[in-house]
């Protein structure tokens, strides 16, 4: 059985480095992106089965790179994990596109929506 495949894109090093680690040690292949320009060369040449962007790139692009991926993939599963967490953070990445937005630096969720994403996005 092939590795689903999960991009993350996430400006900061550290969290790019647990972010692949963790992903990988829940059998899923991680591939990781520092900003949403890289994140769309990727999108062009390979093929996902979730993403996982960061709200608040330093680009501002976070939530913008959601819309694009919304405006030409409808299916594929997004989860936003982001340390903005202001109720109208949440709402935003929601009606962006998101299916979930979780908030860092808690990550306890984020294997287990991963899973319940791709389970839900195979029926």
């Amino acid at each position: 059985m092939q590795a689903k495949r999960v991009l993350c894109v996430e400006d900061d090093e550290d969290t790019r480095y647990m972010l692949k680690m963790m992903l990988g040690f829940s059998d899923f292949e991680a591939v990781a992106a520092p900003d949403a320009d890289a994140a769309l060369r990727l999108m062009d040449s390979e093929q996902f089965s979730l993403y996982i962007l960061d709200g608040g790139l330093r680009d501002a692009r976070g939530l913008s790179l959601c819309e694009q991926i919304r405006a030409s993939d409808a299916r594929t599963p997004i989860v936003i994990f982001s340390g903005h967490a202001f109720a109208s953070d949440i709402e935003a990445g929601l009606l962006a596109g998101a299916n979930v937005y979780l908030v860092k630096p808690d990550s306890s969720e984020l294997v287990p929506t991963i899973r319940r994403l791709l389970a839900a996005a195979a029926e």
